[in-house]
């Protein structure tokens, strides 16, 4: 393939990150369920929403409901997506099998998402005005580190990118030549930075949730707009590029990045799926199977 096209920057590549996230985030929670329990997790929950004792313990039974479920529903799913993903690494990525495992990724991520939607909606209904206070200005916290980051010199934001994109990759394959570094760090600094535009989009969520939540509505109408939010987390508002377009690019990114690998990195690519398999297949308790 080219390289004239610019393809958009990871944190833009959805069915990546949302990959990523169903493999690298599952296994994290699988080190924290498994080693800390449900019970340590509930107590996070608990810190972020400043939850009383009612709501906590729901949340707990919560937890307990979903990690129940987990198996059934996503067993085979995630199956289906490792086998698809290590085909591919073996024999070759192309556009055609990327937008499969997008396809797949996608599915994989809306019944997680559903579930815990489903299973958040009726405790979130609960909360007090002095929660919702303390919850959006917990949030504010992390987009205040957004926006400081925005305020960085040009430079300095794009090395910073640079750094997490060839990091990221060799997560997965090891060690990369200084050539394919350098490759790599070109790509980068010639992408475009959506920042600003999703920063905006954050806020705008962030205003809109708590505007619902506000008026104390029920437990349906959180769950509406909690999936509405969820369903449209990729549009981020007219200054920036449609989210199609978006993981479009993301995609040419990918055949960008295998198109430099050799054998032995594609090897420890998969050898490296495989790990987050078991592991993810140990949270949701099926680790032999």
């Amino acid at each position: 393939m080219t390289q004239s096209r610019k393809p958009a920057p990871p944190r833009a590549r959805p069915w990546l990150v949302l990959l990523l996230f169903s493999l690298a985030l599952a296994t994290g929670c699988s080190g924290l369920l498994q080693n800390l329990g449900a019970k340590w997790v509930t107590r996070q929950i608990a810190a972020e929403f400043n939850l009383d004792e009612a709501q906590t313990t729901a949340t707990r039974a919560s937890i307990d409901r979903l990690l129940e479920a987990a198996p059934e529903a996503l067993n085979s799913k995630v199956d289906m997506l490792v086998a698809t993903v290590d085909a591919a690494i073996a024999q070759g990525l192309t556009e055609k099998k990327l937008l499969g495992m997008e396809r797949q990724v996608d599915k994989i991520v809306d019944v997680v998402a559903g579930a815990i939607i489903d299973e958040a909606s009726p405790i979130l209904a609960t909360l007090r005005d002095d929660q919702i206070d303390f919850v959006e200005a917990r949030i504010n916290e992390r987009l205040d580190e957004a926006r400081e980051e925005l305020d960085e010199p040009k430079e300095e934001r794009v090395e910073k990118r640079q750094d997490a994109f060839v990091n990221a990759v060799e997560d997965w394959v090891d060690d990369l030549s200084s050539e394919q570094e350098a490759s790599l760090r070109k790509f980068v600094a010639g992408l475009p930075d959506e920042a600003p535009a999703r920063l905006a989009a954050d806020e705008i969520r962030l205003a809109r949730v708590g505007k619902v939540f506000r008026k104390h509505p029920g437990s349906q109408a959180i769950r509406d707009a909690l999936w509405y939010e969820w369903k449209h987390r990729e549009e981020w508002g007219s200054g920036s590029r449609p989210p199609a377009q978006r993981r479009a690019e993301g995609r040419e990114a990918l055949l960008f990045v295998y198109g430099m690998l050799n054998a032995e990195q594609k090897t420890h690519a998969s050898e490296h799926l495989h790990e987050l398999h078991q592991k993810v297949k140990a949270f949701l308790g099926m680790a032999g199977t």
